[in-house]
């Protein structure tokens, strides 16, 4: 799989602006879905896995993309972006490094592991009940496993991999709790490490949110 990374190398943000970078750079190229994912008729979500990305890395805005199409509009990004406007500042863009290159994605009969370099937001609200109500960690345990097996099936699907019926994703987790802010209010986060055999990756994200650089991977192992 064909993945592009874009940093800023000269520029700095929190981790509370990422969202606000992803904003502007969505209504600079509001033209393309893949940037934004809303329907431009309607506004409304465009429920997918993201294909272009926004991240923070060592306090460095980055972006993201993988497969050819969103690589092609990343590539018009790359070219016509020269500031970048947060919180009514208009910081130049004086240096970008770009890296494009083929990484292996898919499932494995290795094993790697990997850290989340941001919270992984990986409840959805059915699940987040049932986690918060349970008194017993193992069964905790379990819950977030499964949860990030299905993120993990969610983000091959998007991207048109599918398992065939003998594979199987093995997963061994180990996190702890982090809150997060998400669009202003305070969710369950959680950063740490897990091991799989499925291949991902670095700097792509898991779970909710991955477009505005929550739950980013990389491997370690």
């Amino acid at each position: 799989m064909k993945r592009a990374i874009l940093i800023f190398v000269d520029i700095k943000i929190t981790p509370s602006q990422v969202h606000k970078f992803r904003g502007f750079i969505g209504n600079l190229f509001k033209d393309y879905d893949l940037v934004h994912n809303h329907y431009p008729e309607t506004g409304k979500n465009i429920y997918r896995y993201p294909l272009i990305q926004f991240k923070l890395l060592e306090s460095n805005p980055a972006i993201i993309a993988v497969t050819d199409q969103p690589i092609e509009i990343f590539m018009e990004i790359f070219l016509n972006l020269n500031q970048i406007n947060i919180d009514k500042l208009s910081i130049p863009v004086n240096e970008k490094d770009i890296h494009i290159t083929d990484c292996c994605f898919g499932y494995s009969e290795d094993t790697f592991m990997y850290s989340f370099i941001s919270p992984w937001i990986g409840l959805n609200q059915k699940n987040h009940k049932i986690y918060m109500e349970s008194p017993d960690r193992k069964e905790k345990h379990k819950l977030l496993q499964r949860a990030l097996c299905g993120n993990i099936l969610s983000m091959a699907k998007g991207l048109g991999y599918w398992l065939t019926p003998d594979q199987r994703i093995r997963m061994e987790l180990q996190v702890r709790e982090k809150k997060v802010l998400l669009k202003g209010k305070s969710m369950l986060g959680f950063k740490g490490l897990f091991k799989t055999n499925f291949m991902i990756p670095d700097y792509m994200g898991l779970g909710k949110s991955v477009s505005r650089g929550f739950g980013t991977v990389r491997r370690i192992i």
